[in-house]
């Protein structure tokens, strides 16, 4: 499949909340023959204790693939994954398939991008294969997927790194006032822990939550219910330069989205 149709398998023009489908990991997909997951009762059982509602919304912040599965374990509980990823998996980057479950070895060298990015590229492949077959309204609650490694990286940033680093702002997501006006009251934020969110994330929630949104909070690891959340104020909340302050360091790309050399040499 080309990447556009990946993409638009995920963002369908129907679906109320494709405006917000960020377009970038797909642009250098080689997606070749998808095939459905082999075991979807497990890829379900990830998103147990979740049914839709009409007034709910999750935010997904787990790392790499982790997210991705958790997402399409929602799909088939009836909401619309999201992915909001505006990181690029890199220039050498070669296609993906195969098993949604297959554990990624850790990177072998010193080179390559710092965010290792092919257990979402691999999710989001063989995600395509099983969303095609669902019928989800167009109309369904949504859930916002990140990679929680988005910052953090796997390796250190050197001359011989692309750095694919990103952070996510509000702009990235619907307005408080969207998401009231389509009846949207609550919102789960899901993570390995049931602590705070990131630091770019808690810009993004805190808005939300001043406008009279609730928040929750689901740990993945621990598996309780989700617990009520009260975002902590990030520095420079609404400051009007707080995304130029936050990209500092960052690097983009001239197609669109987060990834770079270190100093522009393409890598040499």
């Amino acid at each position: 499949m080309k990447p556009e149709e990946i993409y638009q398998i995920w963002a369908p023009k129907a679906s109320l909340w494709t405006p917000w489908a960020i377009p970038v990991p797909f642009a250098q997909m080689v997606c070749l023959n998808p095939e459905l997951p082999s075991d979807v009762s497990l890829l379900e059982r990830l998103a147990n204790g979740f049914e839709h509602a009409s007034d709910l919304a999750l935010v997904v912040d787990l790392p790499g693939g982790k997210a991705i599965r958790f997402g399409l374990a929602l799909a088939l509980r009836g909401f619309r994954p999201v992915p909001v990823l505006d990181g690029s998996p890199g220039p050498n980057f070669i296609g993906t398939c195969g098993d949604l479950f297959a554990e990624e070895a850790p990177p072998s060298s010193l080179s390559g991008p710092a965010v290792d990015m092919r257990s979402i590229l691999r999710g989001l492949c063989t995600g395509a294969a099983l969303l095609r077959t669902l019928q989800i309204s167009p109309n369904a609650s949504p859930a916002f997927l990140l990679d929680a490694n988005r910052m953090a990286g796997n390796r250190p940033i050197r001359p011989e790194v692309f750095d694919n680093r990103w952070k996510t702002f509000p702009q990235d997501y619907p307005s408080a006032r969207f998401l009231l006006e389509r009846e949207i009251r609550r919102v789960v934020l899901v993570q390995e822990h049931a602590g705070q969110p990131q630091e770019d994330l808690s810009h993004v929630l805190l808005r939300w939550q001043e406008a009279g949104i609730k928040l929750e909070v689901y740990g993945t690891i621990a598996g309780v219910q989700p617990r009520e959340l009260s975002v902590n104020r990030p520095s420079h909340f609404r400051a009007l330069w707080q995304r130029a302050l936050a990209l500092l360091g960052l690097r983009r790309s001239v197609l669109g989205g987060f990834g770079d050399w270190p100093h522009g040499t393409g890598g040499g």
